[in-house]
């Protein structure tokens, strides 16, 4: 099924999308490894470990979103290289412009994403 909007529509979600990608990679980048490896000789107490610890989890799994974040930008950017792009992968019905302008990476429609949020009993991203 062909999108249901417009070459202009298409494009500037494009644009926003590689926008988007390009900050995530930018951040990572930035950051690096240095909020994940820590000198042990800095480390004096054991509530300095422990503290430690959970800001290492902590970049992790924020590290981890990021990279979930460029998948779903990259698997958006072939929806649209494939002409599938606003489609809904559980309906097959129209995605919601606003929806797709808030969350250019969304699969999902807002009624089936609704759905699988009750089937599933937690949030789904998109």
């Amino acid at each position: 099924m062909e999108a249901p909007f417009d070459k202009k529509f298409i494009e500037a979600q494009k644009a926003k999308l590689l926008q988007l990608k390009s900050e995530i990679l930018n951040s990572m980048s930035a950051k690096g490894n240095s909020e994940i490896i820590v000198d042990k000789d800095q480390i004096v107490e054991d509530g300095d470990q422990a503290q430690t610890y959970l800001d290492q989890n902590v970049t992790f799994g924020l590290r981890q979103r990021e990279i979930q974040r460029l998948r779903e930008i990259d698997s958006a950017l072939e929806r649209i290289e494939r002409g599938s792009y606003g489609i809904c992968e559980e309906t097959d019905e129209p995605i919601g412009k606003k929806r797709l302008e808030k969350m250019p990476w969304t699969r999902l429609s807002i009624t089936a994403a609704e759905e699988l949020e009750r089937e599933h009993g937690f949030r789904i991203a998109g």
